[in-house]
């Protein structure tokens, strides 16, 4: 069935010229449960009711006269959920991993993964936006540090710590990178557990390691951040309460469990989005009069473009999917930020009181945090996740080898890290991006890796923030319009990448067991204490199950980049070769900043609205 904005509009005439008022949902449902509810035609529909999504949605239906529909395949939901929505795929076999298959799971709700995520809240390094920037010969909309920074105030509401908490862990902050107007706030709980004062302080006992005054400040370094959850209620604060909810708007509709199947192309002009509804074959349509935009994230924006007949020409061939525009970027250049497996246990910390296992095993301590949290929302339950970390810089943690792996990366010859058959852009603009890496391994101020602590139980999995390698999206041939798109992360197809990781497990080592924390007895329980090479480390992370090569931060696949770079957005946004389509989610970032994602998808969402307001 199709919506057509003729007969629509013809039925409504006809409606009127009888006497009957049109139905008030027509014009003011936000909220749209029934296809007979949409309007005829929208400005602008949203593929995808994500973070970025809602955000920019909110800022364009400021304007009452412009009409937008989001477009969400997952429900409205409650994030508190014991279960909360999620879309899980499998990757494709891994070769670098000996094969093994993957979980990528994504938010599924709307709201996105802002309302699934663990409300950790970092914005990453000022050079990796500068190496956004430096790929187009000119920066014309300030894709960089400085023109993204007013984004970051604008996006988050910040509330410093609770005096007493500050006082006693030491946390500094400067609010002059953060805002104070936007209803998406970043708070910290009342509360953190004993055990994180000698893993604090054995930071400073680590060579090259600096302390950072913020978060948002743009450096590498030892840092407190806050958390995004309200400051009074200390719940989740995330896209859909901050930007939807209480809006009362009737030109912002929003449909949920809405899965978009394509788009549809009047010659290379984007013109309508055809969809179905939950447990429901049949197919519909709505029109966007000025701009599609495509939301829908790292994973299925690149599966959507290429249904449409929008990407590389060879993947659609094989698909059965007619070329419209041949765009050989589109589901390249995909990226995560890589984990490894490590579990060294600390008795003594378990001798520091209150921690995590007094909750459970403590009925006095128990009883306290409930009547806390019950009494004034204060106390550990008001802790999502304890708020310090290392994120630190290559020279930091491997400074007798980053040189030498930069000159490495340099001079690689980068088409032989890729797949045989990579586009000449693809391959162009990978080499783009690793000389850029190669120049940020030389620097102390941007973040490789994020060594995390936890009050209760030490170090925590260390994380690769700036991967190497690249792999890629690709609809299924034998199923392109199924659930699964072929997901590929190539993990480790760059050499360098091993050789950093191994760097990262000895560093986590020497933290614990060449620092004041040997008094606290530490236990190697993976690796292992005979794992002691880097031979020996390199065979446990490739064989022994000691990598997992997503962080749930996918990126990359409808890069900004010039199209001679692969690239498939320009600054703009507006996808190359097709009219009034656009891309605002993850998938845009060139290369991954060092932070969890959702901060800064959030700027980029407050840019991109700025950009689509001033319609460039």
């Amino acid at each position: 069935m199709s919506i057509s904005r003729s007969s629509l509009l013809l039925a409504l005439a006809a409606a009127c010229a009888r006497g009957f008022a049109i139905p008030k949902s027509v014009h003011q449902a936000r909220q749209i449960a029934d296809v007979s509810d949409l309007l005829p035609a929208y400005d602008y529909v949203f593929v995808g009711g994500g973070t970025s999504a809602l955000t920019v949605a909110d800022r364009i239906t400021e304007d009452p006269d412009v009409t937008v529909l989001v477009l969400e395949a997952g429900p409205f939901a409650d994030p508190a959920a014991y279960l909360p929505p999620l879309f899980e795929l499998t990757s494709a076999p891994q070769q670098g991993l000996g094969g093994q298959t993957y979980p990528i799971v994504l938010g599924n709700m709307v709201g996105g993964s802002s309302g699934v995520n663990s409300m950790m809240n970092l914005r990453g390094s000022a050079e990796d936006y500068d190496r956004w920037g430096r790929l187009f010969e000119e920066d014309a909309l300030g894709w960089n540090w400085e023109g993204i920074l007013p984004y970051f105030r604008k996006a988050l509401n910040f509330s410093p710590p609770p005096k007493e908490v500050a006082e006693r862990f030491n946390i500094t902050w400067d609010a002059s990178y953060w805002g104070s107007e936007s209803r998406l706030h970043a708070a910290w709980p009342t509360f953190q557990y004993p055990g994180l004062d000698p893993l604090v302080a054995a930071f400073d006992e680590m060579p090259g390691v600096e302390r950072v005054v913020d978060s948002g400040a743009g450096g590498a370094g030892v840092y407190w951040f806050p958390t995004l959850m309200d400051p009074v209620k200390h719940e989740r604060s995330f896209a859909l309460n901050a930007h939807y909810e209480n809006l009362n708007r009737p030109n912002y509709h929003i449909m949920a469990e809405a899965t978009v199947r394509r788009l549809i192309l009047e010659g290379t002009t984007a013109s309508a989005v055809e969809f179905q509804t939950r447990n429901s074959t049949e197919l519909f349509t709505v029109e966007a009069s000025k701009e599609v935009i495509m939301a829908a994230g790292a994973i299925h924006t690149p599966k959507i473009l290429q249904v449409s007949g929008i990407g590389p020409k060879k993947v659609l061939d094989a698909a059965g999917i007619e070329t419209i525009v041949d765009l050989p970027g589109v589901g390249q250049n995909f990226q995560d930020h890589v984990g490894i497996v490590t579990n060294i246990t600390f008795k003594g910390l378990l001798d520091i009181h209150p921690n995590g296992f007094d909750i459970l095993n403590n009925a006095t301590f128990r009883e306290w945090a409930k009547e806390s949290w019950e009494t004034d929302r204060s106390g550990p339950y008001s802790l999502a996740i304890e708020n310090v970390a290392a994120w630190l810089p290559l020279t930091a943690f491997a400074p007798s080898s980053y040189e030498a792996w930069a000159t490495e990366l340099e001079t690689q010859n980068h088409a032989s890290l890729l797949p045989e058959d990579t586009h000449p852009t693809i391959v162009a603009g990978y080499a783009a991006q690793m000389q850029g890496l190669a120049a940020a391994m030389r620097s102390k101020d941007t973040v490789f890796a994020r060594f995390k602590i936890n009050g209760t139980l030490g170090p925590t999995n260390p994380i690769l923030n700036q991967p190497f390698s690249r792999g890629s999206v690709n609809i299924d041939p034998t199923d392109p319009f199924g659930k699964q798109p072929v997901v590929d992360y190539r993990t480790l197809s760059n050499p360098v990448e091993l050789k950093v990781l191994v760097e990262m497990v000895k560093w986590v080592r020497r933290y614990s067991f060449e620092t004041s924390l040997k008094n606290l007895g530490p236990v190697d329980l993976a690796p292992g204490p005979d794992v002691v090479s880097d031979e020996e480390i390199a065979d446990y992370l490739v064989r022994g199950g000691g990598i997992y090569p997503s962080d749930y931060h996918p990126a990359g696949t409808t890069s900004m980049m010039p199209l001679e770079l692969g690239g498939v957005v320009d600054q703009t946004l507006r996808v190359y070769g097709v009219k009034n389509l656009r891309v605002i989610d993850t998938g845009i970032m060139p290369n991954l900043p060092g932070a969890n994602t959702c901060q800064p998808t959030y700027g980029m969402a407050e840019k991109a609205a700025d950009i689509i307001k001033s319609n460039v």
